[in-house]
């Protein structure tokens, strides 16, 4: 997908119509393992049932993921070394795939950024490819949240998931 007005606008209507936000059940946690933007293999269950993880869904086409990224590595440098980690997966596909480091440089992020261009995370945890689109999963492999779309003022919510998930052992 290239950028232009129509896939923005695109964008912008998977973000609002994945508003609402559902909880799951305890199942069993489906793994993948992606290549981050340096080539590297990382595995959800590298940190599943050690860590609070964040999968954020996005594109760097998506003017709100634009907006949640920052917020979403502001929740990472506070909360990280309590045991939270954000994996921001990527939708793009290869027509836009370049431009996923460029965007995670000027966020200055420093949680993994993955690359999912054929959809293999996806299709397990965002099957309607809405973006941004979030899973926070506790330690014990529930799914705690899921959130589509993003309105300044969700990392609050956000936040007091991630505090509730990180006091529980």
């Amino acid at each position: 997908m290239r950028s232009s007005p129509w896939l923005l606008l695109l964008g912008l209507w998977g973000c609002a119509a994945g508003q609402a936000s559902a909880r799951g059940e305890a199942s069993g946690l489906p793994d993948f393992e992606l290549s981050d933007t340096d080539g590297s293999p990382v595995r959800l269950s590298d940190y599943a049932g050690k860590d609070v993880i964040y999968l954020d869904f996005w594109a760097s086409w998506c003017g709100p993921c634009q907006l949640e990224l920052p917020q979403l590595q502001a929740l990472y440098q506070k909360y990280g070394p309590k045991g939270f980690v954000v994996l921001a997966v990527s939708m793009d596909d290869p027509t836009t795939v370049g431009a996923v480091a460029p965007v995670a440089r000027k966020n200055g992020l420093t949680f993994p950024v993955l690359l999912d261009s054929q959809s293999r995370a996806g299709a397990l945890y965002n099957s309607g490819h809405a973006a941004p689109y979030g899973v926070l999963i506790g330690r014990d492999g529930r799914v705690i949240e899921q959130h589509g779309g993003y309105t300044p003022g969700d990392e609050r919510r956000i936040e007091a998931l991630v505090v509730a998930a990180l006091a529980r052992r």
